[in-house]
């Protein structure tokens, strides 16, 4: 049986690379950003410290503390913000050349695909790192809740640090969902399809691409751990997006997707830090339990 998904690796990543370069530099941002998170610095000590006993001091070690990792953190907020940018234009391209017979429509939506798969593992994988580390959100919290007190400090190490408070509002709504990257790609991906008159359109190309990655798992056509891994990340991200942009949802019995196989295939599988990728799929689904 012929393999797919092996050589034409490197052309999907080719074709990222020379006609989605921001797609491509936003990856390489989040890649760094993931590295930058799971080395989270703590501020616990420090921020019970300065509640329990709450002199200038103390407080002011806690700020010296959580400052840079809050700034990390709206780092990590403004990176959301570019992913934001950059999924409707990913999805523009494969809904407009959806009817294309030329010989590049191969590489093109296997590429659309791999980039658009790959901005939802990097969410994934930020919203597991969020899950895993309380202290990101208690951090958080204490540093709004003396932003105000700090902001009038003459400290520069201190002030360095300050947000504006419209900034610290917006990340408060974006750190208050249990996954607020995958949020910020289903948001951006279901306003495109409803603003843009496309939406069944887009509906068709994600079950396209569905069914393209599950007759190639099903069939054992990967060439490669790495590429069937792939595979099984485009089916479940196409299953996601499928599932908030359908007003009936992925499980409906008139999807494009075939919810209960797609859930079938991925089962035995896993896609972040060892987690069965069916139980990925089920916690970032509307409607599939």
């Amino acid at each position: 049986m012929a393999r797919v998904y092996g050589d034409v690796d490197v052309r999907n990543a080719q074709y990222v690379e020379a006609n989605f370069p921001e797609g491509n530099r936003i990856l390489r941002v989040g890649l760094e950003l993931l590295e930058r998170v799971s080395a989270y610095n703590d501020g616990s000590n420090e921020v019970r410290m300065a509640i329990s006993q709450p002199t200038q001091e103390n407080e002011e070690a806690a700020w010296r503390k959580v400052g840079p990792s809050v700034a990390l953190l709206r780092e990590c907020f403004e990176f959301a913000q570019s992913v934001e940018k950059v999924i409707p234009d990913v999805l523009e391209e494969l809904s407009s050349h959806a009817g294309d017979a030329d010989p590049q429509r191969a590489d093109r939506n296997r590429g659309l695909a791999r980039l658009l798969a790959d901005l939802m593992q990097n969410a994934f994988a930020f919203d597991a790192l969020k899950a895993s580390i309380p202290a990101i959100q208690n951090d958080f919290s204490y540093y709004r809740r003396t932003l105000s007190r700090s902001a009038q400090t003459q400290d520069a190490d201190i002030a360095r640090y300050i947000i504006p408070h419209d900034v610290s509002n917006q990340m408060s709504l974006f750190y208050a969902y249990h996954n607020p990257m995958v949020r910020t790609v289903i948001d951006s991906a279901t306003k495109f399809a409803q603003e843009s008159g496309n939406q069944q359109v887009v509906l068709d190309c994600l079950s396209a691409l569905a069914a393209g990655s599950a007759s190639t798992v099903k069939h054992a056509r990967a060439d490669s751990a790495k590429s069937e891994r792939m595979c099984v990340l485009v089916l479940v991200t196409c299953c996601v997006l499928y599932d908030w942009i359908s007003p009936k949802g992925v499980s409906d019995a008139q999807s494009g997707i075939d919810a209960k196989a797609a859930l079938d295939l991925v089962s035995e599988r896993t896609l972040v830090d060892s987690t069965p990728a069916d139980k990925v799929l089920r916690a970032n689904c509307r409607t599939l339990r």
